[in-house]
């Protein structure tokens, strides 16, 4: 066997190498996590897998970059943009957003101005954008018009989702609503069904530009074209006061009284149901009924008492007050921990309320569950 001699010299190169490789390795670790060394702009960062980001790092979604805020929660500022906060829909969202805002214990709340303006709801965004919130989420007015600013607040380092109305090509990070072509697709059917396939109908909007409208009014559309009896006879803009919508469609009844139908897109069934009662015409228990098909179940009493009493056919209710809370609990969340698995689109479900089923909802309401 061959002796192996190992000199003073060997021992004191062997040592000096594993010091080197010892020290090489204590700098490849900060932290003792390698995340470091993930490149800019990898998935890695919004990987749900990767349970967040601690106060003040930064993390990737979708090519933009999202700062968490290193601050108590209570001082993160969430600014909740409807389009018009005066309709009574508007209340409902601002009921989810204060729950969202209480439970997660951050500064979210309601904002925006009173009309149906793209080029206001713009401006409010892009004032938000300035001031340097923490988190926005948009009901979208226009998707062309709006799709811009949300890439500019994104461009910013802004969290930002949209709800009750998309705008899915401007790379909001999640989203809340009802499809709303389906939707209108539903209040079409059920008026087309109650008429017999037959007769004259009213389409009306208190926003007839928005994206919101125009896609209902796509959904109606769809449906009636299915139906050669049926003929619409006009379509009513109304973007005024109660009181300026009331004469709109009490002007719009006159012009047309062989109606036997009325489409709202939003905002105008219940207004609709009280120019009938205070004209006593169109009761679906009438003789010659205008069965009415609209959205939204606010203002909650009015419509719930109008559907039993035979003023309104069919409401259809999306869920707004989940609308608003949903839109909360993503940036919350999402500002808080850093984690971007928060961020989806959800399909707010939609529900038909008719004598059938009001009584549900009433019960609901004297209960103090939210209804909308």
């Amino acid at each position: 066997m061959k002796r192996i001699t190992i000199t003073r010299k060997a021992v004191a190169a062997a040592l000096a190498l594993m010091m080197v490789a010892v020290l090489f390795a204590g700098c490849g670790d900060s932290g003792g996590s390698s995340a470091a060394a993930e490149p800019a702009g990898s998935s890695a960062a919004a990987e749900p897998a990767g349970g967040g980001g601690a106060a003040g790092s930064t993390v990737e979604i979708g090519g933009y970059s999202f700062t968490i805020p290193d601050k108590d929660p209570a001082d993160i500022e969430i600014a909740v943009v409807y389009m018009n906060t005066t309709v009574p829909f508007a209340q409902a969202i601002k009921q989810g957003v204060d729950q969202g805002a209480e439970e997660f214990g951050v500064n979210a709340y309601m904002t925006g101005k009173e009309t149906w303006d793209t080029a206001v709801e713009i401006d409010v965004v892009q004032n938000l954008i300035t001031k340097g919130v923490d988190g926005i989420a948009v009901a979208v007015m226009d998707e062309p018009g709006m799709t811009p600013i949300i890439q500019e607040a994104l461009n910013a380092g802004i969290p930002t989702v949209t709800f009750n109305v998309d705008a899915p090509d401007s790379g909001r990070l999640g989203f809340v609503g009802e499809n709303l072509t389906t939707a209108g697709e539903m209040t079409a059917r059920d008026v087309a069904e109650a008429m017999g396939g037959k007769g004259k109908v009213l389409v009306s909007s208190v926003a007839q530009a928005s994206t919101w409208s125009r896609q209902r009014q796509d959904g109606v559309e769809k449906v009636f074209a299915e139906y050669p009896d049926i003929e619409i006879v006009q379509v009513v803009d109304c973007p005024g006061s109660e009181q300026e919508e009331y004469s709109v469609l009490e002007n719009a009844l006159l012009a047309n009284p062989d109606i036997s139908g009325h489409v709202s897109l939003g905002g105008t069934a219940y207004v609709f149901a009280r120019v009938l009662k205070q004209n006593n015409i169109g009761n679906i228990d009438s003789d010659a009924p205008i069965y009415t098909s609209g959205h939204d179940l606010t203002p909650n009493d009015e419509v719930l008492q109008q559907i039993e009493d035979g003023w309104l056919y069919t409401m259809y209710t999306q869920q707004p007050v989940n609308q608003g809370y949903q839109a909360v609990k993503m940036l919350a969340t999402f500002l808080t921990t850093g984690d971007a698995s928060v961020f989806e689109v959800l399909d707010s479900e939609i529900r038909a309320v008719d004598r059938s089923n009001y009584q549900e909802y009433v019960d609901m309401l004297e209960a103090g569950e939210p209804v909308g």
